[in-house]
């Protein structure tokens, strides 16, 4: 045994013997807040809304467009409001439009494929 190199020598005496360094544990992933989407979308409740609206409103695409334009409208005036007096009652005003559209969207296409 010699000393100055450690108490574990290899073979030849002259290297000292190599052990592997001991793993380090990865972060898990987690994306910034800003990088992430308006979250996941509950499709049932989609396919619910826009069941609902097919009852209302009918399987006639020509009427179904317009109503997706009304509500294209109506939600950009919710948006404008919005943006121009902040409130949690325009904010609330503002997802029920943006739902009511992406509901009519849904049933729009529902309507289409049948």
């Amino acid at each position: 045994m010699v000393l100055g190199w450690g108490t574990a020598r290899s073979e030849c005496g002259i290297l000292p013997l190599l052990m592997p360094r001991r793993q380090q544990r990865r972060p898990a992933y987690r994306p910034r807040k800003s990088d992430r989407a308006d979250g996941p979308v509950d499709t049932a409740l989609l396919d619910a809304g826009a069941r609902r609206v097919l009852d209302a409103h009918g399987h006639d695409v020509d009427r179904l467009q317009a109503l997706v334009r009304n509500l294209q409208q109506l939600r950009d005036d919710a948006d404008r409001l919005a943006f121009q007096e902040p409130s949690p009652d325009a904010l609330r005003e503002y997802r029920r439009a943006e739902r009511e559209l992406n509901e009519a969207k849904r049933a729009l296409t529902m309507a289409s494929n049948d």
